[in-house]
């Protein structure tokens, strides 16, 4: 059986980084570097992005590979204006794994797509409510991203975080059929723009 639990969308402004004595953010260029992203296609993609975070610009790269991505940076600032720069909001979603199950590959795909499909129907229940968090979402690739857990009390504590930040959750409790035992906290999954949800995800690593 799946446990789910709601809240709304926070409000916040996103910051609109100016093409002047613009730097990427250090950590976040380690992070695409780390994913075979040369230098320039990085920054280039942090820079339009916001800076925002690595998420939002690995997705942005997926999305332009039309684009000329190796031509610096500084080489093309004089042609860059603001209105180029991405300053929607941007929306991921989250699944943090409940790593102390150790369950298997195959396992953790079904309980993550179990995850996707709750939250996704919850949004769906009341489209006044999340419609428009729905569709940025989507327009920007629907960006996903699976991270590792402590423990069920670790999950729980995310959880808690997200929704005293009005973020919508869902918390998937394992039927029990395999692996693990009935009610086993598997997943944890959330929606929301990428800098709330990086306020409670954002120290996780990647599974």
């Amino acid at each position: 059986m799946n446990e789910q639990r709601e809240a709304g969308d926070g409000e916040e402004s996103p910051p609109n980084p100016s093409s002047q004595h613009w730097h990427p953010n250090e950590e976040y260029m380690k992070v695409l570097i780390g994913m075979g992203v040369s230098r320039n296609a990085a920054e280039k993609a942090l820079f339009y992005t916001g800076n925002k975070s690595p998420d939002l610009a690995a997705a942005w790269i997926f999305e332009n590979q039309d684009m000329d991505l190796e031509t610096p940076l500084e080489a093309e600032a004089g042609h860059v204006s603001d209105n180029d720069i991405e300053t929607a909001d941007a929306y991921k979603m989250v699944f943090v794994v409940n790593m102390a199950l150790e369950m298997g590959t195959g396992k953790i795909a079904s309980q993550v797509a179990h995850a996707a499909l709750g939250i996704h129907r919850l949004l769906l229940q009341d489209e006044n409510k999340y419609g428009d968090m729905v569709l940025q979402w989507e327009e920007l690739g629907e960006i996903k991203i699976v991270l590792r857990g402590d423990s069920t009390q670790h999950l729980v504590e995310l959880e808690r975080s997200a929704m005293s930040m009005n973020l919508p959750t869902y918390l998937v409790q394992d039927a029990g059929r395999t692996q693990v035992p009935q009610g086993s906290t598997t997943v944890l999954s959330i929606l929301g723009r990428i800098d709330l949800v990086d306020r409670v995800t954002g120290a996780l690593q990647l599974l």
